[in-house]
C-alpha cells in the first residue's frame, strides 16, 4: 500500500550558493564538517538509484508557491510561499513582452479556463522536462551506459544516454526531448534538447517553444538529499536563460511500489472542461 509523500526541509543554503553553470565540489556531510562520500555503482559512477520526489510536492506555479495549497490534494504540508525560480533573483520568468502578456491571460484565467489557456497535462499529454520530475514520484535505475527516469505519471519515462552516441534528428521533436548526460565530477549534467512546444511547466502557463534547451544538474548532498537545479534556455521565448531549484527526497519506504497514474481512466473532466464556449 502506498504511504503518503514524505516531507523535508529544503536545501536552501546550498541551492543559493552553488552555481548554475561549472563544476560542483563534493558535498559536504552533516554540518559542513567533513565531504559526503557518495556511494557509487559497480561502475563507479555516484550512486542516485532509488525512488525520489521533490519537496515541496507539485507543480502548480512555479513563480508563487503561495498558490501551491490550491492543487495541493491530500499531501501533507502546502508549499511556502515564494518562487523556485533562483535565477534571476526576483523569481520571474524573463518571458518576451508578448509571452508575457499570454502568460498573464492564463494564470488570470486558470480557474475557470477556455480550451486555449487549459494545462496541457488536463489532456492527458506528457508532462515534459522538468515537470515530470517534480510531479511525480520518480525511480532512477542506473546501467554502465544510461539512466532511466520512470514517472508514475501516464507512463511517462526518459532514457538518459550517458555516452557519446549522436544526437537525433533536429526535425524531430518530443514531448519528454531527447536527453544526454555526463558526470562532471559528483554532478550530474544533463542536456535535453528537441522538446516540442506543447507541454508547461506548471498548471497556470509557464510555457515555451521548440527551441528550448533544459540542463539539469542533480548532486546528491547527502544519503536522502539530491540537489536539483535546471536552466532553461529558449531565445523564442525569453530574453534570458532562468533557472529553478530544486530538492529532491530519497523513499526509504522498503515496501514502496511505483503505481502507475494513467490519466485517462474514468477520466471525464475534460469533456466538461471543453464544454465550455470559447471566445
Amino acid at each position: 500500500m502506498r504511504t503518503p509523500i514524505l516531507t523535508a526541509v529544503a536545501c536552501a543554503t546550498w541551492l543559493a550558493g552553488a552555481s548554475a553553470q561549472g563544476p560542483s565540489p563534493p558535498p559536504s556531510g552533516p554540518g559542513g564538517t567533513a565531504p559526503y562520500v557518495q556511494p557509487r555503482t559497480t561502475d563507479g559512477q555516484p550512486d542516485i538509484g532509488g525512488f525520489w520526489h521533490i519537496v515541496p510536492f507539485g507543480t502548480y506555479s512555479l513563480e508563487d508557491m503561495s498558490l501551491q495549497p490550491l492543487g495541493a490534494g491530500n499531501f501533507d504540508t502546502p508549499a511556502p510561499g515564494g518562487s523556485r525560480i533562483i535565477d534571476p533573483p526576483n523569481g520571474r520568468i524573463p518571458y518576451q513582452p508578448w509571452a508575457a502578456a499570454r502568460a498573464k491571460d492564463i494564470l488570470d484565467n486558470h480557474l475557470d479556463p477556455q480550451p486555449h489557456q487549459l494545462d496541457p497535462q488536463s489532456r492527458c499529454w506528457l508532462q515534459g522536462v522538468p515537470r515530470a520530475m517534480a510531479n511525480s514520484e520518480t525511480h532512477f535505475i542506473q546501467t554502465p551506459g544510461q539512466l532511466v527516469t520512470l514517472h508514475d505519471y501516464s507512463h511517462s519515462y526518459r532514457v538518459i544516454s550517458l555516452d557519446d552516441r549522436p544526437p537525433v534528428p533536429e526535425e524531430l521533436k518530443l514531448f519528454m526531448g531527447d536527453s544526454r548526460g555526463r558526470w562532471d565530477g559528483h554532478t550530474l549534467v544533463i542536456e535535453t534538447t528537441n522538446n516540442n512546444h506543447i507541454p508547461w511547466f506548471d498548471l497556470v502557463g509557464s510555457f515555451h517553444s521548440d527551441a528550448l534547451r533544459v540542463i539539469e544538474r542533480l548532486t546528491r548532498v547527502d544519503d536522502e538529499t539530491i540537489a536539483y537545479r535546471v536552466t532553461f534556455d529558449d531565445p523564442r521565448m525569453y530574453t534570458r536563460p532562468w533557472t529553478v531549484g530544486y530538492t529532491m527526497k530519497r523513499n526509504t519506504d522498503p515496501g514502496w511500489e511505483q503505481w502507475e497514474h494513467a490519466c485517462y481512466e474514468g477520466d471525464r473532466s475534460l469533456e466538461r472542461l471543453l464544454s465550455r464556449p470559447t471566445k
